[in-house]
Parts: structure tokens; C-alpha cells; sequence
């Protein structure tokens, strides 16, 4: 029997009418920018999409630098908000479920990872992924956009960073690019939520995990994991976009931050 996950947040982080969440992401995917930068990497967002699917928007219109008609795998990370584990989980999905339909789970290549690496800190129950909005939230972004695809969905709980730059560096290759999902400081005034998530900027744009002692993101140990990975492999990396939900929702008193950042070569 094939296992599915379903949609868990259909309806409260985006709509579950089909043609409405299509119409939406394409809306927001005509007003992003396209850079001239083919993707290795990108870290989105992972909000409800009436916060920050205008930014998220700006990460995936970039997938429009590679050649879609190729086969290609994303790597999902993202961290788990309603599951506390040690380690991380892959899930052993076969399909995940959207409005927009099915996407095929690279379980071939899990299970190799998993063969290859017996001692890696994991839990083979589907549990944390069951609630989980932080890949959930990409997964119809990359439908409307990337039609030859599989994902390799990755939740991670108390982990080091390490341990998901080794991920990374097991499943990278030509054909696979990397989504680190996170958000950024949550629930400060806007003017202070932006200094804060300053560091997060940093961090990216010079490559270096240090400012991230002083940036509040959720995903902050995929974000670290991804630093250390494009610098070891000489990658170069670019803030495309910010905003805050009072950007985007109108209530500057207390905001979340969303970030759209690309590592290149």
C-alpha cells in the first residue's frame, strides 16, 4: 500500500480550492523578480502565504534560471514546530498530497542515505511530519513552477547543524537543489525585528554563521547548515528579498520577518 501524506495546513496557510491556490501563486510569482542567478540553494519562508508568499514567490521564481524540462530533485528542510525530536525524519512518505496533486518522495535515494549512514541520528515514524506546515508550505510553489520533479521531504528537531550539512552534501548534486525553510524573528516591533533579522542577512551575504548568534530565525540550524556548505564548496550567496508581516498584513506592532535567499556558483 502506498503511503500519501496528506495536506495538514490546506486552508489556513493557503486556500484548498485548486484553482485558487494556483491563480494566487502564479499571482505572486508574476510580481517576483527574476535574477540572473541559477539556484544551488534557497532559503523561503514558510508562513501563511497571505504574510509571506509575496517573498517566498521571489525564491522560486529563480527555479526559472535552471532547465525545468530536466528532471529535478528539491531537498526540503525545515525545522519541526509541532513534534519535539532528536534528530531528524524523512517521513518514508511515498506521495505527498496537494490541492494541486501528487509529488513523488525520492525514496530510493532515502534509503540509500540510510543504508549508507546506520549511525545517523533519525526516527523512521511519520509522526513529525503529519502537522508540519514548514515543508508543506513549498511543496505548491515548486507544482506550479517545476513540473519534472521529486522532493526529499527533511523535518529536523535538536540537531546540529552538521548533521544537515551532511544531508546536504549526501543528496547534492547537478539536478538537486536545496530549500531551507525558516522564518525569521517572530513577534517584535517592526523596527526591532528588523535590526534583528540584520544578523540573519549577514550571515548569508558574508557567508559566515557567526551573526547567526544574534538572528532569531526558526529554521536558523538549516540556515547554518546551508552557510557552511556553500562556503566549503565556494558557492556565493545573495539576499533577494525582505519583509515583515506588517509589510504584508498592515500590523507593525508586532511582526514576523521572511527572508528570500539564493546560494549560487
Amino acid at each position: 500500500m502506498l503511503e500519501v501524506r496528506t495536506p495538514a495546513v490546506a486552508n489556513i496557510f493557503y486556500p484548498r480550492d485548486k484553482d485558487i491556490l494556483e491563480n494566487t501563486i502564479k499571482t505572486y510569482l508574476a510580481k517576483a523578480p527574476l535574477y540572473p542567478y541559477k539556484p544551488e540553494g534557497l532559503i523561503s519562508p514558510h508562513a501563511g502565504y497571505m504574510y509571506s508568499g509575496i517573498v517566498a514567490a521571489v525564491s522560486y521564481k529563480q527555479l526559472l534560471n535552471l532547465d525545468l524540462e530536466k528532471h529535478h530533485t528539491f531537498l526540503l528542510i525545515g525545522p519541526s514546530h509541532h513534534v519535539y525530536l532528536q534528530g531528524i525524519s524523512f517521513g518514508y512518505y511515498d506521495f505527498w498530497q496537494t490541492p494541486l496533486g501528487m509529488v513523488k518522495v525520492a525514496k530510493e535515494k532515502i534509503a540509500e542515505f540510510v543504508k549508507s549512514k546506520p549511525n545517523f541520528p533519525l526516527t523512521l515514524n511519520t509522526l513529525p511530519h503529519r502537522k508540519e506546515h514548514s515543508l508543506e508550505v513549498q511543496v505548491p510553489f515548486l507544482q506550479v513552477i517545476a513540473k519534472n520533479f521529486d522532493i526529499i521531504p527533511v523535518v529536523y528537531g535538536d540537531i546540529e547543524s552538521d548533521y544537515i550539512k551532511e544531508i546536504i552534501e549526501f543528496f547534492k548534486d547537478e539536478k538537486t537543489v536545496v530549500i531551507i525553510s525558516s522564518d525569521l524573528s517572530h513577534y517584535y516591533p517592526d523596527k526591532v525585528a528588523r535590526e534583528i533579522d540584520s544578523y540573519c542577512h549577514l550571515a548569508v551575504e558574508k557567508l559566515d554563521e557567526r551573526f547567526l548568534q544574534y538572528c532569531e530565525a526558526c529554521g536558523k540550524t538549516g540556515i547554518e547548515a546551508m552557510i557552511k556548505y556553500a562556503k566549503e564548496k565556494g558557492l556565493k550567496s545573495k539576499v533577494l528579498e525582505y519583509k515583515t508581516s506588517g509589510d504584508t498584513g498592515g500590523d507593525y506592532s508586532s511582526v514576523v520577518g521572511y527572508a528570500s535567499y539564493i546560494f549560487y556558483k
